[in-house]
């Protein structure tokens, strides 16, 4: 266990130097993680109302974590990439984050549908729905839910296809950010015009790309006019709580409005926070580091907690079984990111010899 915590540490460290995360970007770092358990409490409280009867999700806010991701996404893309270094460097560096545990999750569910199918509901796995959730090719399940076997996974599809445009852009010698932000933009329009029933088409040419707009607009205001957010956290911050207090009137004008405008100002927030690397801070980083197993594995840990208690538990009971599952959730998000992410990650960074 002090091996592991040690590892992170250096991790961390290694963020703060700048060889994962920028320097200037380290807030950034820390929100993933805060998107990732803003959605584990939205599962949880899913879980909650299934198993326990209970009338409303008290974390239904939760759901926000995957438009900050977006947002994040859109930013950090645009931020990072290197036009110099072309398209397949790019294409490489997306597919060694996002594959290996992705693969090695999915290929466990798959395992686990077919011994006990009654346990993942609707999820129904044959080579088919394997090859087209392995490849990130959108689907509908029998329930008409457009999710792979691994059913975050949806948002990885999303991710996947901005990354492709993201690398034809580059291809093609494209460099400027505003390209594919003009693409995709295109695309949700065009759904409008072009009506198919094809579900990659209304898949892809759904209004939440947009939110990788929104991060890459953020991010070329950050470049251009960084000082307008230096200062100005607090303030930004208290707009993104007043945007959620007024959540449920903006989803009368449209989801993208609710869910977008907060995320991109959380986002904003952000920025401009560089604290020393403290032991606290490099945690932190740390949990930012771990946020994507954390977000693809907590469902699975939550259904097995609420199905360990009985069916009238108490509001007590939920209390601490929520509090037990998010820990365990974490733990394991803690394990895939050592045993599986961060060995994939450090071997595709090992120079090769030259011949």
């Amino acid at each position: 266990m002090k091996a592991a915590s040690a590892a992170g540490l250096q991790d961390a460290s290694a963020s703060l130097r700048g060889q994962a995360v920028p320097p200037k970007l380290l807030g950034l770092q820390v929100l993933r993680f805060a998107a990732a358990f803003f959605v584990v409490l939205f599962h949880l409280g899913v879980s909650l109302q299934i198993e326990f009867g209970n009338r409303t999700n008290v974390f239904h806010n939760g759901a926000v974590g995957v438009d900050i991701f977006f947002v994040i996404s859109g930013f950090i893309i645009a931020y990072t990439t290197d036009p110099k270094k072309g398209a397949l460097y790019f294409v490489g560096r997306r597919l060694v984050r996002i594959v290996p545990l992705y693969w090695t999750l999915t290929a466990g569910i798959a395992v686990l549908a077919m011994l006990k199918p009654g346990l993942l509901n609707s999820t129904l796995v044959n080579g088919e729905t394997l090859i087209k959730s392995l490849f990130f090719i959108p689907f509908a399940k029998a329930s008409g839910a457009v999710q792979p076997i691994l059913f975050l996974g949806w948002t990885l599809n999303y991710e996947m296809f901005f990354y492709g445009i993201y690398a034809a852009c580059l291809a093609l010698g494209l460099r400027s950010p505003l390209v594919p932000a003009a693409i995709i933009v295109l695309l949700v329009a065009a759904v409008r015009l072009v009506k198919l029933d094809y579900v990659p088409w209304r898949f892809y040419t759904n209004p939440l790309m947009l939110e990788f707009v929104l991060g890459i607009g953020l991010y070329l205001l950050y470049r251009r006019s960084p000082a307008i957010f230096h200062g100005r956290s607090l303030p930004i911050f208290l707009m993104f709580v007043a945007s959620m207090a007024l959540r449920a009137p903006l989803l009368e004008i449209h989801w993208l409005v609710a869910n977008g405008i907060p995320a991109v100002l959380l986002v904003a927030a952000v920025l401009p926070w560089a604290p020393a690397p403290t032991p606290i801070v490099l945690f932190m980083v740390l949990l930012g580091n771990v946020s994507y197993p954390l977000y693809l594995s907590h469902p699975y840990v939550l259904q097995l907690a609420v199905k360990l208690v009985p069916d009238h538990a108490g509001t007590a009971t939920q209390v601490l079984l929520g509090g037990a599952a998010c820990v365990l959730s974490i733990a394991l998000s803690i394990v895939l990111y050592f045993t599986i992410e961060r060995p994939t990650q450090l071997a595709a960074s090992v120079p090769k010899p030259q011949r």
